[in-house]
């Protein structure tokens, strides 16, 4: 019968194989930086569980420590991230005692998920949420025309992305200039730029945290700091499975119209930057608004939470202010 331990407790070895079998595109970089993602050791006792059998391990729940504010009450969650059983494992009831044993390590518990990983919260009293979506727009098109349609419709890849860059650059035209820096090596001023400490309920985005989040990526020099009319964002480029991405990772707090202009802005930096794909991801509704005309796919997210007891069900009950930074959405491209 398999047993569940901490990540930190089982060879490297047998973690990276893992890693291989259920997340193949992002091995590397998890079996690299995994301690990185899931802050280990930052959060005393909270880390990622595995099911192991013998020395394979054929379950995980990865768990992203954060801390969340909710009137100036401050206190820490855990998002529920990279849940997987292998599939010899799979039907036993092991997803559900790892889930089980996840939820112990912490009161108040997040996830962004699958439909199948949703089938389980929901079973254990998680309660769902739908007003989050990832808003998109390919630009280069012959890849993805290839993939679903074959060779002959990938031929009209160059015209429509031509069109698409196009229609791109009128609808942006009068978006606001940027200034665009790489980001500041002051965790503390960083942090002042993005954190909307006048929100009801937030994920506290202090120095601690843009330190871990920001500055000790292992791919720092991806991002960069943009600013236009008093508001701050963070745009990340990179290439990830032959594609070049930009993605809009978050915007500061200020003025909701100024707020909403950074989203044609980055879309238009994205254009000039040469991007294939632009991506964003959350629930802000002035963002999310400001981008249906621009990033024109949408893709609804999974959200749920779920508290040990009263308190920790009030301070999750209201609406968690996210963005793409947040959970591992970013994190998810090799």
């Amino acid at each position: 019968m398999p047993d569940i331990r901490k990540a930190s407790s089982v060879q490297e070895g047998a973690l990276r194989r893992f890693y291989a079998d259920a997340f193949p595109e992002r091995a590397d970089f998890l079996a690299e930086h995994w301690e990185w993602l899931y802050r280990v050791g930052r959060f005393p006792g909270i880390e990622p569980l595995v099911l192991v059998e013998g020395e394979r391990v054929v379950g995980h729940a990865g768990a992203i420590p954060v801390k969340l504010a909710r009137e100036g009450k401050v206190e820490t969650a855990i998002w529920f991230v990279d849940f997987s059983i292998l599939p010899d494992f799979q039907g036993k009831g092991h997803g559900k005692t790892l889930t089980e044993a996840w939820m112990a390590l912490c009161p108040r518990r997040i996830t962004f998920c699958n439909d199948l990983s949703m089938r389980v919260f929901l079973k254990l009293g998680w309660t769902e949420r739908a007003d989050a979506s990832v808003r998109s727009l390919p630009l280069e098109l012959s890849g993805p025309l290839r993939r679903r349609y074959g060779p002959l419709a990938a031929a009209a890849g160059p015209v429509l992305g031509l069109a698409a860059r196009v229609l791109l650059r009128t609808l942006t035209f009068a978006a606001p200039l940027l200034e665009i820096k790489p980001l500041p090596l002051d965790a503390g001023g960083l942090a002042e730029r993005l954190d909307d400490a006048s929100a009801t309920t937030r994920v506290v985005r202090d120095a601690d945290w843009v330190r871990w989040r920001l500055l000790e990526h292992p791919r720092r020099e991806e991002h960069v700091l943009a600013e236009a009319g008093g508001v701050n964002a963070v745009f990340r480029l990179f290439s990830s499975l032959g594609r070049r991405r930009a993605h809009l990772l978050t915007v500061g707090p200020g003025p909701a119209p100024a707020r909403a202009a950074m989203v044609g802005a980055f879309a238009r930096w994205a254009l000039d930057q040469g991007a294939d794909d632009l991506w964003m991801a959350g629930n802000d509704e002035t963002l999310l608004a400001a981008a249906a005309p621009i990033l024109r796919r949408c893709r609804p997210l999974r959200y749920a939470w779920h508290g040990a007891d009263a308190a920790a069900a009030g301070m999750l009950s209201t609406p968690l202010p996210t963005q793409g930074i947040d959970s591992d959405h970013d994190l998810m491209f090799p």
